[in-house]
């Protein structure tokens, strides 16, 4: 299907292939747009934040009907973990109301400039691919060759156009977050980014928290069956050496 004239619609940091090819690949804190565009996708880049980015990436997505792929590869993004983002975004949508991506464990998966039709419309039109802490070019390349040689159909919809108000204080914040991921420090003026942050912070620690839990959980299991074992092998070998001294007697 001919693309709409502009296409990608939205700026970003990547490299653009053959538009007819049904691959975008995201490559998260990875840059390798030039070899994977040479490999054959249409579009390719790196994808830093959970919020901005992804309404960028989602939006040049469902407005090029020929992608049928979503491939995820590269380094994981530290602290706002896009890949598994993405893939929330992917099997969960958003919540109307608030706005956010559903089983994100990002610290701030606000998707203001989404609608629930354009989430739907990516999760309808790509299958995802995971090859989260992929950085092997041979492999990404062998698996985007692997879905050019299906030759999957076109998306039998028209390509929908989203159109993201983003504000130069957005663009800001957007950076920010870039250089906070990429150095564990950040230096956003925005009081409610800061806030949608800690909340973050929190929902991420009481996971880890529920985890360490269940670990504790199952390692006093072990250790309580390790020393009721002893136990009985003692009480077993005692009552042996009994039957073995009466025998004797």
């Amino acid at each position: 299907m001919e693309v709409v004239q502009g296409w990608p619609l939205e700026t970003g940091d990547y490299d653009v292939g053959d538009s007819s090819s049904p691959v975008a690949v995201v490559s998260l804190g990875s840059k390798m747009n030039e070899e994977l565009v040479n490999a054959g996708a249409a579009i390719a880049g790196p994808l830093h934040t959970e919020n901005l980015g992804i309404e960028k990436f989602v939006a040049n997505v469902i407005s090029n009907s020929n992608i049928r792929y979503v491939v995820i590869c590269g380094s994981e993004v530290q602290g706002h973990i896009t890949g598994k983002t993405i893939e929330a975004l992917y099997e969960n949508g958003i919540d109307s109301d608030k706005k956010s991506i559903i089983g994100s464990p990002g610290a701030i998966p606000f998707v203001e400039n989404l609608s629930v039709e354009a989430v739907e419309r990516f999760q309808r039109q790509v299958s995802l691919i995971s090859m989260i802490d992929n950085e092997n070019l041979d492999e990404i390349s062998a698996k985007i060759q692997e879905c050019i040689d299906e030759d999957p159909e076109v998306f039998p919809e028209e390509p929908m156009v989203v159109e993201l108000s983003e504000s130069e204080e957005d663009e800001e914040i957007e950076e920010d977050e870039v250089e906070y991921s990429s150095q564990g420090t950040g230096n956003v003026d925005s009081s409610a980014l800061r806030l949608l942050e800690i909340e973050g912070r929190i929902r991420l620690m009481n996971n880890e928290v529920k985890e360490i839990g269940s670990l504790e959980k199952i390692n006093s299991g072990y250790y309580a069956g390790k020393i009721e074992g002893i136990v009985l092998g003692f009480i077993l070998t005692l009552i042996l050496l009994m039957v073995i001294m009466i025998g004797w007697g």
